[in-house]
């Protein structure tokens, strides 16, 4: 083979070799940006979007996490499970979807399930009168419905819209609320309306708790209003426990009863 043919088959042997090493180098490039991509979890990839979304500003997610603010977006590239399990239940949304990729659905479909028609408690159930059969039977209706809502909501909380926190259901909800709701007919209605107030109602004051049996867990009760229609001015009293200053739902009675 004469010089100038060997010249010119090295030449293009090395134009190929270089335009299969820049092809092998694109391929690499895109594999490794979609591997990437796949092992950033949800958490990661949205953790801080998700915070918008819920309502929850950073200093919150951050108080509750037990963290400062400043490092609120380097806890979101954590990949320690029982920090994100931590956060799952802050947020309130579930752990797998936190460690979910990115690829997976953003929403989390939480099927709601309805109420069957004769579960529906309404306002001809309640006794209006003031007789002790009266009152007992507006308890019992107290009673069910609560039990029948934490069916429902194994979470047993809402999130308020002026606290910016969760609102609890715990046993001393049902308790107080049934003693002192189950008094008149319009409070009785007015705990029918408890995702309502749960979520509406804004604080109005705060007061210390009373050095009682059913307070002693509590540092300080907020009293908050929600204007209910058909039923007016509903009080709740929300209770605020002492190391974890988790809100509890106390008592929910109608003012103008």
């Amino acid at each position: 083979m004469a010089l100038p043919e060997a010249i010119a088959a090295s030449s293009k042997l090395l134009a190929n070799c270089q335009f299969f090493l820049y092809l092998g180098i694109i391929i690499i490039y895109y594999l490794c940006k979609k591997f990437c991509t796949m092992n950033q979890i949800y958490f990661e990839a949205k953790g801080e979007a998700l915070l918008e979304r819920i309502g929850m500003t950073k200093a919150e997610f951050a108080r509750r996490m037990g963290i400062r603010k400043q490092n609120v977006k380097a806890l979101f590239k954590s990949k320690n499970l029982e920090t994100i399990y931590k956060a799952a239940g802050v947020m309130d949304v579930p752990f797998e979807m936190l460690i979910g990729y990115i690829e997976e659905p953003d929403l989390t479909e939480i099927p709601i399930v309805p109420f069957e028609e004769e579960d529906v408690i309404s306002e001809d159930d309640i006794p209006i009168g003031d007789s002790a059969e009266d009152v007992i039977k507006r308890r019992q209706i107290i009673s069910k419905f609560y039990r029948d809502w934490k069916e429902k909501n194994p979470l047993q909380r809402r999130f308020n819209l002026s606290l910016k926190e969760y609102i609890n259901i715990r046993f001393v909800s049902i308790t107080e609320t049934c003693t002192h709701a189950s008094r008149t007919y319009l409070s009785t209605l007015a705990v029918l309306q408890l995702d309502a107030i749960l979520t509406g109602a804004k604080r109005v004051t705060t007061v210390p708790a009373k050095k009682n049996q059913n307070q002693k867990e509590f540092d300080k009760m907020l009293i908050m209003h929600y204007l209910c229609p058909g039923i007016g001015t509903v009080k709740m009293t929300v209770g605020v426990k002492r190391r974890t200053h988790e809100k509890v739902q106390y008592c929910i009675t109608a003012l103008e009863a």
